[in-house]
């Protein structure tokens, strides 16, 4: 019968499957309004990341024209002797290619006393009655006399601009003032602001834009020849962008002191922006420009049918869930009596046990069982054991269990197996199972019971030695440090023709650098600058290292810094070195990563991020092969004691067993073990049981001699090899031990003590043992032997005859 206390928990379980119902609509109300939020960001994303592709394109476009203009200033800056057709011929295929110029202007600069020559020419050019021509209060009229004139004497496709031949350009005050920007600084371009080509010609707006071109058969910067003027239309370029994404919404506008100008626009940008767009501003050729972008196609809609959808399912969800648990609390009435017998029981052991239905439900739990997992018994009964909050490999196990009754005749012996359990609090165990079916009375099997203990702290154990051991193995057969920087210097170096590279290291002193990796550099160099030591004005890299900050000097034969070593420097080819300080972890300072040129050379932007990654690059492979060094010492120790680790012992026990066979000397063995150390770990807790294995280590070393040599072989037991020692020096030896183990006593922050005792089996090596293992089998036998006879004792003899000696 059923105890009023069981009706109530029942009816609770009914309160409680309404309450989760009630519950589950407000997180699908929740997760309706998050996945609208996630879609809004997603649309966002996607915006913007199409906006910042558009934006790289346009200016990858404008920049590809301004290296057409450089192309077309350079043919003139050359040309001794310019005539209309060599400029046409040079000028047509590159209008053809890029439909966004307008036109191509060459504007001489032309002096008062050149103004005649410059309207000859222009009537034997076949300009008849043409002269040089001023914008005055809006109309177009013959220049008045004036110093200088920037007239516009070529000028293509000729055809649709043959009306701009002879204007001066620099009556426009739009265009004097670009001009006198550009005579007065050291800009390459400067554009003007937008403006309509001439009236009922078109809609769109063009940008004009000057490129000084100078005289190069002078000395220096050169006189002034004039200016490349170019036509653009920037509606153009969108055209082309659009092309590939029709869908694609862009305006263009140039930003002025008075408001945005819009320039360009798509031609399905008629309609008025998106909510969501990606707005971008910035500069070319002197004027600040914006760039609007969206997506016709991403549309608000979508994202909330699929909220819509979320929300559905959310609320059929919740009254499924309502539904199953009512099921859960009529059916639980049924196990309940059966599991009320079994769980005062089954909370008494230390082991996990939990007993599962034919669904992988939870019918039984234990006390351990709910500590592991975090949650009360009341909580799991009736949940999937098979969940990915409990399990790691939920559905792997899933699959493992449901095989177990496919059998046509299942038999009453089940699997062995392990499972990464997650904790309450985030941890994963590795639990090691052992279960049975479980049979009702016609012998159908209706579920399994489990029982499970926890391994994780022992595979992670021989995990972390395994490490160790990968890790000392790739240390010692892995290649050396400098020619892994090798490898680095010479894949920058391919990657960068005329660069040649070099990596000088910090000596320990922190004083001199020494040569690491440069095999580009003349040998030579390299002898004279290994060792050298830092300071203000040695070079770039001796200078880089001791200001801890980069130094880039274009030009070594006139750079201050390199005073002291230019003559080195270009007696070897070398006239620039750009050197990056090479920084570990806490800005700890490891060398420097320099880049050579044979001419002299400014870094670009490029550039200067190429040194700074490379320099962090080198400074996490220098300190891993200094981590790995680490950790081949590390391997033969014992991180827990600091003794030696088993792998470790043995290598000396097996050195120790060849050298007294050889030569006869006498060696023994001690093994030692904590007598009763499970009570200590289980009284007082794991890290009271470590802090008792570290103390038993320090007073084990206090007692060793020079020669003697001890690890930990596992758990609470350890080794002590004797060199040069019998049996009977070996027994006193371990008493001494055993008694110095005794007397430690370790005070808790509660002012109890914990004390302690140890048993040890000693063993002397004779040629009865053909193998090490051998003599290591008789020491542990005589352990067990003084651990069966008392503890807290000594023993040199066995009941075993093998190892009787």
């Amino acid at each position: 019968m059923l105890t009023a206390a069981d009706e109530i928990f029942i009816n609770r379980r009914k309160l409680l499957a309404l309450v989760v119902g009630i519950i589950c609509v407000l997180v699908s109300i929740i997760a309706y309004q998050f996945s609208l939020s996630v879609e809004n960001e997603k649309l966002h994303a996607k915006v913007e990341s199409a906006g910042i592709q558009q934006r790289v394109k346009f200016q990858t476009s404008v920049s590809r024209t301004i290296e057409l203009l450089n192309t077309v200033g350079s043919f003139i800056a050359q040309s001794e002797q310019l005539d209309r057709t060599a400029y046409a011929s040079f000028t047509r295929p590159i209008i053809r290619s890029h439909p966004e110029l307008w036109a191509i202007h060459w504007v001489p600069l032309v002096s008062d006393d050149e103004r005649q020559a410059f309207e000859q020419q222009l009537v034997s050019d076949g300009f008849d009655g043409m002269t040089t021509l001023d914008v005055a209060t809006n109309t177009v009229s013959s220049a008045p006399a004036k110093k200088l004139y920037y007239p516009i004497l070529y000028s293509e496709p000729l055809e649709r601009s043959h009306i701009s031949v002879g204007f001066d350009t620099y009556s426009r005050q739009v265009n004097a003032d670009v001009i006198d920007a550009l005579l007065a600084g050291d800009q390459e371009y400067l554009g003007t602001a937008p403006f309509q080509l001439f009236e009922g010609a078109s809609d769109i707006l063009s940008l004009s834009y000057y490129r000084p071109v100078y005289d190069e058969s002078s000395v220096g910067r050169g006189r002034l020849k004039g200016f490349v003027l170019a036509v653009i239309q920037p509606q153009m370029i969108l055209n082309t962008l659009s092309s590939t994404d029709s869908d694609l919404v862009m305006k263009l506008y140039d930003v002025t002191p008075t408001g945005l100008v819009e320039v360009a626009a798509t031609a399905s940008s008629q309609t008025e922006a998106a909510t969501v767009s990606y707005r971008s501003e910035f500069n070319i050729l002197g004027r600040n420009w914006l760039l609007e972008v969206w997506d016709d196609r991403l549309q608000t809609e979508n994202s909330l049918n699929i909220s819509q959808w979320i929300l559905i399912v959310g609320f059929l969800f919740s009254l499924c869930l309502v539904l199953m648990l009512l099921w859960l609390a009529k059916t639980h009435r049924q196990i309940l009596l059966e599991r009320d017998r079994a769980q005062s029981y089954l909370d008494t052991v230390e082991t996990i046990m939990l007993m599962l239905d034919r669904e992988g439900h939870i019918q039984m739990i234990n006390r351990k069982g709910s500590e592991v997992l975090g949650a009360s018994a009341d909580d799991l009964l009736g949940e999937s054991w098979f969940n990915q909050r409990t399990l790691v490999n939920s559905q792997q196990e899933r699959q493992i269990f449901e095989t177990l009754f496919d059998r046509e005749h299942p038999v009453n012996d089940l699997y062995r197996g392990e499972s990464r359990v997650r904790t309450s609090d985030g941890q994963i165990r590795l639990i090691a199972w052992r279960n049975r079916l479980s049979f009702d009375a016609s012998g159908r099997p209706v579920g399994v019971l489990c029982s499970g203990v926890d391994i994780t702290e022992q595979r992670q154990a021989e995990l972390l030695d395994n490490l160790r051991s990968r890790a000392m193995e790739a240390t010692l057969q892995g290649e050396s440090l400098e020619y892994v920087l090798s490898l680095v210097v010479e894949g920058i170096e391919q990657k960068n023709p005329g660069a040649l590279c070099s990596i000088l290291l910090l000596d320990e002193q922190g004083q001199h650098l020494i040569n690491c990796a440069a095999s580009s550099l003349p040998k030579g160099y390299q002898a004279a600058i290994d060792g050298i030591e830092i300071g203000e004005g040695v070079g770039s890299c001796g200078t880089a290292v001791y200001r801890r900050e980069r130094v880039i000097v274009t030009d070594i034969a006139s750079d201050p810094l390199w005073a002291d070593y230019k003559a080195l420097a270009l007696e070897h080819g070398l006239h620039s070195c750009w050197s990056e300080p090479i920084f570990g972890r806490k800005k700890r300072l490891i060398g420097t990563f320099a880049i050579y040129h044979g001419f002299i050379s400014k870094p670009s932007h490029a550039d200067l991020e190429l040194i700074e990654s490379v320099a962090a690059f080198v400074s996490l492979i220098i300190e891993q092969f200094q981590a790995e060094a680490a950790l081949l010492s590390m391997a033969n120790s014992d991180e827990l004691t600091g003794l030696n680790n088993r792998r470790k012992l043995f290598s000396v026990l097996e050195t120790e067993f060849e050298r007294a066979k050889r030569y006869g000397h006498p060696f023994s063995l001690c093994m030692l073990d904590l007598d009763f150390f499970k009570k200590i770990n289980d009284q007082y807790g794991h890290d009271i049981g470590d802090k008792v294995l570290q103390a038993v280590a320090d007073t084990i070393n206090h007692v060793l001699r020079e020669n003697d040599v001890c690890g930990r072989i596992g758990g609470e037991e350890f080794a002590i090899l004797l060199p040069d020692t019998a049996l009977t020096s070996a027994a006193a030896f371990a008493e001494r031990v055993r008694q110095a183990v005794g007397e430690l006593a370790l005070k808790l922050d509660d002012g109890r003590l914990v004390t302690l005792t140890c048993s040890i089996g000693v063993a002397e090596y004779s040629e009865i043992f053909h193998k090490a293992s051998e003599l290591l089998s008789c020491a542990d036998q005589r352990l067990y032997y003084a651990k069966a006879h008392g503890r807290n004792c000594i023993s040199t003899q066995t009941d075993y005859e093998g190892c009787s000696r």
